[in-house]
Order: C-alpha cells, then structure tokens, then sequence
C-alpha cells in the first residue's frame, strides 16, 4: 500500500511538471484547444497506465512527448477529412520541432500572463474575443463597428506590444 502511495505521488509529481508543455505540444499539433484539452487527458491516462514502464532517471517529458505525439498522430489519421490540413509526414516534422519549443512553456505563460495585465481594457477585449471565445476578425468588426483594416492593424500592434514584453520578462527570469 506505502509503494502504491509513493508510486502516485511520484507520477502526480512528474505530470505536473511537464502537463502545460504537453498540452502546448498537442495544440501546436492539433491547432484546437478542445482537442489538444481532450488528448491530454488521453495522453495522461496513458501514461498513468503505462507508469510501470516508464523507466527512472530518463527524461520523463521525453518520455510524456513520445507518447502524446502517438495521440495527436492518431487523432489526426482518424479525423483526416476534417482535421488534417497537410498530410501525415508534415505534422511528423511539426512535431519534431515543436518539442523543444514547448519546454520553457511555463516560464512563457507567466511572463504572458504578467503582459496581458499590462494592456489597456480594451486591448484585453479584443484578445478575449479573438482568442479565447474564437470570433472572427469580421464577427469582431460587425460587433465593434470598426473596420477590418482598423483591427488587423490593432492585433498586430498588440501582438507586437505583448511580443516585446514578454521578451523583457523572460530576459529578467533569466537574471
């Protein structure tokens, strides 16, 4: 019972440490929160099942990519005709690259989130409705009154606003 304990606790331990990394991994991937929300939870059920053969001392986010990059594989081979924009050996070399990209995730996220605090109200208005609620550029003008040139311009300058923030941010972690 005490092994088991220890067992669930060192899973719960290394999960955490690498779930955000895994789950930016699968949206590169899959380009849908939902979806890549759904292949985590997969990819961890995985994972927990398959903990015994996870071997002590290698690299357990190495180990955890492998294992979501088979899911997010599978998912796009089953949902071909809807998901999969380029074919199969793209999305191999898109996960090849993007793994190294999701390691400092955590450190990113945070200097964003410190970022998105900074921007004007109505800054924070436009990205939640672009982003997080994924109304078009058009819904969002016909909504605003503004014109689509007006609110692409808009995007990119907060993009870019955010963009060098989050450089400074990392640059002082990094002190």
């Amino acid at each position: 019972m005490r092994e088991e304990t220890a067992k669930n606790s060192r899973f719960f331990k290394l999960y955490n440490s690498v779930n955000t990394r895994i789950y930016s991994f699968l949206l590169i991937i899959v380009h849908n929160h939902d979806d890549a929300e759904e292949l985590l939870q997969e990819t961890a059920t995985i994972m927990w099942e398959q903990f015994d053969q996870y071997q002590e001392g290698t690299h357990f986010g190495a180990w955890a990519i492998a294992i979501a990059r088979n899911k997010a594989m599978e998912f796009l081979r089953k949902n071909k005709k809807t998901r999969m924009v380029f074919d199969e050996s793209f999305y191999a070399q898109i996960s090849k690259h993007a793994e190294p990209c999701s390691g400092d995730v955590a450190e990113r996220s945070e200097a964003l989130r410190i970022c998105l605090e900074k921007l004007q109200d109505s800054d924070k208005k436009l990205l939640f409705m672009r982003y997080r609620k994924d109304v078009s550029v058009k819904r969002i003008s016909q909504l605003t009154g503004r014109s689509l040139n007006g609110l692409y311009q808009s995007f990119a300058r907060i993009l870019l606003v955010l963009r060098h923030c989050i450089t400074r941010q990392l640059a002082r972690q990094e002190l």
